[in-house]
């Protein structure tokens, strides 16, 4: 047994199989086989060698001395030795690996489109700081702790508060105008760390031949929290530096361009 990357193991196990994949029976004597990128098992003599995509994995268990590996098209139960246990917790791992949920991020350091200054900076920071915590964390429940939804919704809140405070003047009239501008604007984000809670909620739930399926979802949901703060960005931008404290023209004023 080897270390893979991020802390994978590799290496081959004795294992009885019963069940089946993909339509076909199996059963008998194999190897269970974790390589760096893929796990697969084949027959003793190397003939045969199955891959099974992580990605059509629906949840692992391991109780008894079993390894139950669930898929969509079919299940295998494997026994054999007792580093099996840890074999699970591999496959887990490999299966949820947090990956790319934070590309969504695509306007942070765009100068172009306005990145770069202390705003931006302050904006993306709850996202940023989760992203870190993701990079550490090793299965689902530390990922759901990492990406807290609803952690986040007060951090943005907070955050539309503060923005307010320090950029709509003295008065508490204007301060309460730009933070609900600030709200409506994060509109998006808000609703996508509402669905990522519920989401969490259902991989808190799930028993563990569906935990892996489950955390699929719950995977898109925390990509589209990155993509909608970054949609978010602009407007935000956009309402902070255009904000002049003090009293405006009325909508149909402005529309009708009488304002002065």
């Amino acid at each position: 047994m080897s270390a893979g990357r991020r802390g994978t193991i590799e290496g081959e196990y004795a294992v009885s199989a019963a069940g089946s994949w993909r339509g076909a029976d199996v059963s008998g004597d194999y190897r269970l086989v974790l390589a760096e990128d893929d796990v697969a098992i084949a027959t003793l003599d190397g003939s045969q060698r199955v891959p099974l995509p992580l990605g059509t994995l629906a949840g692992v268990r391991y109780q008894g001395g079993e390894l139950v590996l669930s898929f969509a098209d079919g299940i295998l139960v494997l026994t054999g030795e007792g580093r099996l246990a840890a074999v699970a917790r591999d496959i887990v791992a490999r299966a949820t690996a947090p990956g790319e949920l934070t590309l969504g991020l695509r306007a942070l350091g765009s100068h172009r489109r306005g990145g770069g200054d202390e705003l931006q900076r302050r904006y993306f920071e709850p996202l940023l700081s989760a992203r870190r915590r993701l990079d550490r964390a090793g299965d689902p429940s530390a990922q759901l702790g990492a990406l807290d939804a609803r952690a986040l919704l007060g951090g943005y809140h907070a955050l539309a508060q503060r923005i307010a405070e320090g950029s709509a003047g003295e008065a508490a009239s204007d301060r309460r105008a730009l933070e609900a501008q600030i709200d409506d604007a994060l509109a998006p984000l808000v609703a996508s760390l509402d669905a990522l809670d519920a989401s969490a909620r259902a991989l808190r739930d799930a028993p563990p031949d569906s935990t892996i399926s489950r955390w699929r979802d719950w995977a898109a949901c925390a990509r589209s929290v990155f993509a909608a703060a970054d949609r978010c960005w602009p407007e935000v931008r956009a309402l902070v530096t255009g904000w002049h404290p003090g009293p405006r023209p009325s909508l149909w004023r402005r529309m009708l361009g009488r304002a002065r």
